[in-house]
C-alpha cells in the first residue's frame, strides 16, 4: 500500500529512501525544510527506524543523506530568494547631508 509520512529528520528520511521511498514534495514551515515521502510500505519501515531496528547499506545511507542534505539548502536559497523579494528594506524620503 502507497502512503506518506512527513518529516523535518534528515536521518528518517534517508533511511526510508534506501527503503524504496521517494521525495514526492518538500516545504518550508518555521526556516525547517519538511520531506514528504511516500512509497511501498513507508509506514512499516518508519515503524522499524522508530523502534530502532532499522538496517541499511551505509554507503547508500551517505548518498541518500548528501541528496537531503542537497535539497536542505536549495530549497532554504529558493525560500530566502522569494523572501527577499517581497521585504525590501525600508529607506527614509529624507536626503542625507553629503559632505
Amino acid at each position: 500500500m502507497m502512503s506518506a509520512i512527513e518529516t523535518a529528520d534528515i536521518f528518517r528520511g534517508a533511511y526510508l529512501l534506501c527503503c524504496g521511498a521517494r521525495v514526492c514534495n518538500t516545504h518550508v514551515t518555521r526556516n525547517q525544510v519538511l520531506f514528504v515521502i511516500e512509497g511501498e510500505g513507508v509506514v512499516e519501515h518508519d515503524e522499524r527506524y522508530r523502534l530502532g531496528q532499522a538496517l541499511v547499506n551505509p554507503v547508500q545511507l551517505r548518498e541518500t543523506l548528501n541528496l537531503l542534505r542537497d535539497l536542505v539548502f536549495e530549497r532554504l536559497r529558493m525560500e530566502n530568494k522569494a523572501h527577499a523579494k517581497t521585504h525590501r528594506p525600508r529607506h527614509t524620503d529624507t536626503p542625507q547631508a553629503v559632505r
